[in-house]
């Protein structure tokens, strides 16, 4: 897989400037950089359709979410915001994919972020709000907070999906 990620999701806070290469903690759990996968398929498959393996995609996220938190929980205990940034930024634009992907909907871009994800019909309540203050507080306690609510939502939205949509089989 290749690192590149497209210019319309390079923007702030997922990104402080024009560069992809901001590692700081090498602990982090959350792998992929924001939006990998839709710039991978945009990039790279020239396409604008969600990844085959999104299932599998949106699972791991969730399950890498799960570990994250513990670590950024214990960044917050130690008063240390600059190593809960990066984890909180991945974990945000992780779950702003799944949402978009239970959507059947691919992010292009990040431009409009709150109106597209307005337009979503399975989404936590208070969606923009919530989405809307972690974008200017990533690295609060409280934001992390939020962030682990709507993870909590978000998994059980997806299985209520699966469970009430029709099964496709290939």
């Amino acid at each position: 897989m290749t690192n590149n990620i497209h210019k319309d999701f390079i923007v702030q806070p997922f990104y402080k400037d024009k560069t992809v290469d901001q590692i700081v903690n090498d602990e982090i759990n959350i792998k992929n950089k924001p939006f990998f996968y839709e710039s991978y398929q945009i990039i790279v498959n020239n396409s604008t359709d969600m990844p085959n393996e999104s299932d599998e995609i949106m699972i791991q996220m969730i399950k890498e979410w799960k570990e994250e938190s513990d670590y950024i929980s214990n960044y917050f205990k130690q008063r240390n915001r600059k190593l809960a940034y990066e984890p909180m930024i991945r974990g945000l634009a992780n779950f702003i994919s799944i949402l978009t992907w239970i959507n059947g909907k691919m992010l292009l871009n990040l431009n409009n972020i709150l109106h597209e994800l307005d337009g979503l019909k399975v989404k936590p309540i208070n969606l923009n709000e919530r989405i809307s203050f972690l974008l200017n507080q990533p690295d609060h306690y409280h934001s992390f907070i939020q962030l682990s609510g709507l993870y909590s939502e978000l998994e059980k939205l997806y299985y209520k999906q699966k469970i009430t949509s029709p099964k496709s089989e290939d």
